[in-house]
């Protein structure tokens, strides 16, 4: 899976089933080599630790960590962690 860009497309995973979200800021984490974090604006009822799945185009899966929730009216916020394959 290549890095997103801003305004890309995103298929996540998660227990509550599939849901889309668009990436709105990609930034390197400085916490984990090689990390990334992706904030995205998706609808679905995400908390902080949770685990999901970033669901690429061929159907490949990475994992990722909610590390942040902002509810903004129907679409929230939310940032995850991952660390993306070179």
């Amino acid at each position: 899976m290549q890095k997103p860009k801003i305004d890309d497309k995103l298929t996540l995973l998660t227990d509550f089933g599939k849901t889309e979200a668009i990436c709105a800021e990609v930034l390197d984490d400085p916490a984990t080599a090689g990390g990334v974090l992706l904030k995205v604006m998706t609808r679905g009822p995400f908390t902080e630790g949770q685990q999901c799945w970033i669901v690429d185009r061929d159907g490949s899966k990475i994992g990722a960590t909610v590390e942040n929730v902002l509810s903004q009216t129907i679409d929230s916020e939310v940032t995850l962690s991952t660390v993306l394959p070179a």
